[in-house]
């Protein structure tokens, strides 16, 4: 983009590049071309990319960080309560016969272990 659009459209195009590169990944999975998803995906990820390094100044102020903090901050949350009451109730249902763990539950539970031991080694990290 030349260097006379606007800050915000910057802004929008950034965001946009990445929502669309998320959007055609999930839809080209369900429409069974995952390896075209993953390439769409890509590209949309190399525009946004462009998008910030080509516009002077930054992109995005401290409000903005302050906005994804809180943003990150809740998801891991959510994810955390929800994980804490789905998955112990899930396998002591499994383990009293009264429930059947489904094959695609266990990809999610190593998902979200994975994910809660990064958390907690970066939160031991940042308070060094």
């Amino acid at each position: 983009m030349p260097s006379t659009h606007s800050e915000s459209t910057y802004r929008r195009s950034y965001i946009g590049s990445w929502l669309a590169g998320t959007v055609a990944f999930a839809g080209l999975i369900v429409a069974g071309y995952p390896v075209v998803g993953a390439v769409a995906f890509g590209v949309a990820a190399l525009v946004a990319i462009n998008l910030q390094r080509g516009y002077e100044g930054p992109l995005f102020d401290e409000r903005d960080e302050d906005i994804v903090k809180e943003a990150s901050a809740n998801t891991i949350s959510i994810f955390g309560v929800t994980s804490a009451v789905v998955f112990p109730t899930m396998t002591a249902l499994t383990a009293l016969g009264m429930f059947e763990w489904p094959w695609w539950l266990t990809p999610i539970a190593w998902f979200v272990t994975a994910l809660y031991l990064v958390w907690g080694l970066n939160l031991l990290l940042a308070r060094r």
